[in-house]
């Protein structure tokens, strides 16, 4: 699915469609707020029969005349996620999706994860004669140093398996390829296109700024997760590192881009996925955008 905006991007889908209940991701999003929000009547984003909320594991693709850049990797197959059901061993035709849009996966020269969260960077790797090695052979991949030194830390400093497993079998490997670059997290890969500092859903989140002098979008990953984090954004998720920074830099950010031109592409918005934000401080909107 070609998107609008800047440059050609592309959005190829893992997974899509009923996810969980709002309280499982959005704590405060009880049954009565939900069904007093705008949301509650758009069947694209909530599923009011079944009080489940509707979302997108995708990654986004961005074709320039210098350079083919991935944005966010997803699940992934083959990866042992026994607490998560929907992502444990999956075995799905990603890889054949990507090279049926026009990305064979040895086209991709960037692979940028916008956080290391599991359904980041699942496709980073794939399993091969029992081994976990890059999925994309030429491409280098930019993950921000203050998030790896943080899940890096982690996974030195606990008997926990840092984020389900996927240091181990998706980020390691990179490493270990010597395909991984560290990056500041305001770095440009090219005229136009660069990282934004987004902390607080994880200690790097960033988000990447994409402009050809005449569009921009912002392809900000979990920093908004759904929709319903428009109409409230002190909403933050289950899953942020610290909820009120990631509260603070989603405020900062719809404040930044409210009626002006920028496209926003969430890493898990259904759909058509890309919006536009409304309205002020006072009070969040959204219009959704599809190719023209």
């Amino acid at each position: 699915m070609h998107l609008p905006g800047p440059f050609d991007i592309i959005r190829v889908v893992e997974l899509q469609g009923d996810f969980r209940v709002p309280e499982f991701l959005l704590p405060d999003a009880t049954l009565e707020a939900v069904r007093a929000s705008k949301i509650a009547s758009d069947p694209r984003f909530y599923n009011a029969e079944t009080h489940m909320l509707m979302m997108s594991f995708h990654t986004l693709v961005i074709r320039t005349e210098r350079h083919t850049i991935l944005v966010d990797t997803c699940v992934g197959n083959d990866k042992e996620r026994p607490t998560l059901p929907d992502w444990h061993m999956r075995s799905g035709p990603f890889l054949a999706d990507l090279a049926a849009a026009g990305v064979p996966a040895e086209s991709i020269d960037y692979v940028f994860c916008t956080h290391l969260h599991a359904d980041h960077v699942g496709w980073n790797t794939k399993l091969l004669d029992g081994r976990w090695v890059p999925t994309f052979p030429n491409a280098k991949y930019l993950f921000a140093r203050t998030e790896a030194e943080h899940w890096s830390h982690v996974r030195e400093t606990t008997d926990e398996p840092a984020n389900h497993r996927s240091w181990d079998d998706s980020v390691q490997p990179i490493l270990d390829a010597g395909q991984a670059v560290l990056v500041d997290s305001d770095y440009e890969i090219e005229p136009g296109i660069h990282l934004v500092p987004a902390p607080g859903h994880t200690p790097g989140n960033c988000i990447l700024h994409v402009s050809d002098g005449k569009e921009r979008a912002y392809l900000i990953g979990d920093t908004i997760h759904h929709p319903l984090q428009i109409e409230h954004p002190d909403w933050s998720s289950s899953f942020c590192w610290d909820p009120d920074l990631s509260r603070v830099t989603r405020k900062k950010f719809l404040n930044d881009v409210a009626e002006t031109d920028a496209l926003i592409m969430p890493a898990h918005f259904a759909t058509p996925t890309a919006v536009r934000i409304l309205g002020d401080a006072k009070g969040y909107d959204f219009e959704t955008v599809e190719k023209g």
